[in-house]
């Protein structure tokens, strides 16, 4: 979408200054010239001698963000809905919340009419003085007259100004230099319509895909786009993650082409849509998240590592103590603390140990999980060395605490844990003892991390079309000797279909061999923890290829990950029960199929996979 701004560009130049960017103070500085607001009418400009936003009023749309005389916007709006007929705020009712020479914060709201989604939609940009960014936060509003309603897809989206950042900055492995336009209008179209075939310029031979970005937004505070040429940047930083769903391990859109998405929602990857009755009240805040712009002489690289102590910076300061007057947001002596001791303890791995472990309360409905939890706030932290923890600023109430830990499969649960304002609620040690079905594990595949990273193209699933490298890196069957292969580079990160001549494909049958010195007494307990599946379930073979023992269906399912060019998407541990008359001593094997035949979309992706013995 694109709205003109009628600003006199006169207006705009004249306040427009190149001074300096602040420190890593949140906002980007503390001192500098007065905030300003000038009503122009249909549009709102806002300026503090650093930056000037011009905002239409009725959509509350983004025409214009300046810095240091770069145009750093093409277009920036908040949207609802998926595909062509999504819905972006109209009609808004414009309101000043707070103007002060320090600060100017504008509301813009949207009344639902009749629209798919039942809901109010307030949007706000919050300019302060010395700030090289605009602040902006949104309000979902549901009146108990509303009728009942859902949405998935929510969110913010900043288009940037063609050609003017050539570099995208998400995690360590994904920074480079990006197509340009003309690299785009000679690219490739593919059988997927959101990937293309770059032909041209620095990203030549590879392929280009809003996916190739996803990411865990909890493990960034910061994503955007950066120019070793202007030596600017523009990113979209995080103070807090409580108001996103679904928890730590939740991944969606960060940056891509030209563009910086926020989705709220977390819609992509088997989300949880935002469900709300007929009758109900319902209300969340979303944000303040930062559209921060700056400056390093250093280029691109020294620009994201400004975002990232900004982002710092800003999560240091959250709640912010400007945001006032909102019983949605409440201040830091309005919210409570969680402290404690995680202690994991494993009879099978005693090496496991809370060290790094995530560590969270959520408010999931009955019977829900934290994974799908979409209504409320979630707040999580890393547990440290000793499994010592302490989650800040949470809202007072009533939560469920969940952790987990890199190695052990599961997570440790605690009910009923209260939050009250201004108060700390110590919860001592939390012995988790990890639960087995066995008594000594025969082998296992992979590490539990809730994804597939560890295993081939762990680390560059992100690239379209890696599975059409399968035909050339693997066999059909996949054989994996326990002891001789590498589940680093013999153990594929999705098992799928198998291709054949191109397009046609057929079960791709995965072996594990293994050796046992005797035939247990009792049942042995194949354990599968998923990453992702998709529309795929599982034959299991037990010393007999031709008749499966038995085949289970994941219990959560969903997402299109591998399409989508991810490492997971939801998590789930399935329990098969091996009568220990299909086992024999010496070489025994296991096979894995997948038998559907809905293309390379059906799919699982193993987390980790072991074999326990009574």
């Amino acid at each position: 979408m694109k709205i003109v701004c009628r600003l006199s560009l006169s207006l705009v130049i004249a306040l427009i200054t190149t001074l300096p960017a602040g420190a890593n103070v949140p906002g980007g500085g503390a001192t500098g010239p007065t905030v300003t607001l000038h009503d122009a009418g249909t549009d709102i400009l806002l300026a503090n001698g650093l930056i000037t936003a011009a905002i239409v009023k009725a959509s509350a749309t983004i025409t214009s963000l300046k810095f240091r005389g770069y145009e750093m916007i093409r277009d920036g709006y908040y949207s609802m809905g998926g595909g062509k007929g999504f819905r972006v705020p109209a009609r808004c009712v414009y309101a000043i919340k707070t103007q002060t020479p320090d600060l100017v914060d504008i509301g813009l709201k949207s009344f639902w009419r009749n629209e798919a989604e039942a809901f109010d939609i307030e949007i706000h940009y919050v300019l302060r003085r010395g700030a090289t960014g605009l602040y902006s936060y949104a309000i979902l509003s549901h009146p108990a007259n509303y009728p009942a309603t859902s949405v998935g897809e929510w969110r913010m989206v900043w288009k940037l100004s063609p050609d003017l950042l050539e570099k995208i900055y998400v995690d360590d492995l994904r920074h480079w230099t990006m197509p340009g336009t003309e690299d785009l209008k000679h690219a490739t179209p593919t059988g997927i319509k959101e990937i293309i075939k770059i032909n041209t310029g620095p990203r030549a031979g590879t392929f280009d895909c809003k996916y190739d970005f996803n990411a865990n937004y909890w493990d960034l505070g910061c994503w955007g786009h950066a120019s070793d040429v202007r030596k600017v940047g523009a990113w979209m930083v995080l103070g807090s993650h409580e108001f996103f769903n679904d928890g730590p391990t939740k991944q969606d859109l960060t940056a891509a082409s030209g563009i910086n998405h926020l989705h709220f929602g977390l819609d992509h990857y088997n989300a949880s849509a935002t469900e709300v009755a007929a009758g109900e009240t319902w209300q969340k805040i979303f944000g303040p998240f930062l559209l921060y712009c700056n400056y390093a002489p250093g280029g691109g690289d020294a620009c994201w590592a400004d975002a990232q102590a900004q982002a710092k910076a800003e999560q240091a300061a959250w709640p912010y103590t400007w945001l006032t007057d909102n019983p949605l947001y409440p201040l830091a002596d309005a919210r409570g603390q969680i402290t404690g001791h995680f202690i994991v303890q494993d009879a099978l791995k005693p090496n496991v140990s809370a060290a790094n472990a995530w560590v969270g309360v959520a408010q999931p409905e009955p019977g829900g999980n934290w994974q799908f939890e979409s209504k409320h706030y979630e707040y999580w932290v890393k547990a440290d060395a000793q499994g010592n923890f302490a989650i800040p600023n949470v809202r007072p109430g009533t939560y469920t605490l969940s952790a987990f830990t890199t190695g052990a499969v599961g997570e440790f649960s605690k009910t009923s844990v209260t939050v009250n304002a201004g108060e700390a609620t110590a919860l001592g040690d939390l012995v988790w003892n990890v639960p087995h079905k066995g008594s000594q594990i025969a082998w296992e595949i992979g590490v539990p991390d809730r994804t597939a990273k560890e295993f081939r193209h762990g680390t560059d699933y992100f690239h379209g079309y890696v599975w059409a490298k399968i035909p050339n890196e693997f066999s059909n069957p996949l054989d994996y000797y326990v002891g001789k292969s590498n589940w680093h580079t013999d153990w594929n990160y999705a098992q799928t279909r198998y291709a054949l001549a191109g397009i046609n494909t057929e079960a791709w049958r995965w072996r594990i061999h293994f050796n046992l010195d005797r035939v247990p007494a009792g049942s042995a307990t194949l354990t599968l923890a998923i990453a992702s599946a998709y529309e795929a379930r599982i034959e299991i073979y037990v010393n007999n290829d031709r008749r499966p023992f038995t085949s289970v269906s994941p219990s959560v399912s969903g997402g299109d990950a591998l399409l989508r060019e991810g490492i997971h998407a939801k998590y789930c541990v399935e329990y098969v029960s091996i009568p220990a008359a299909k086992l024999k001593a010496g070489e025994n094997i296991i096979t894995l199929a997948i038998p559907e035949n809905g293309g390379t979309a059906n799919h699982v992706m193993y987390d980790y996979l072991n074999l326990e013995l009574p």
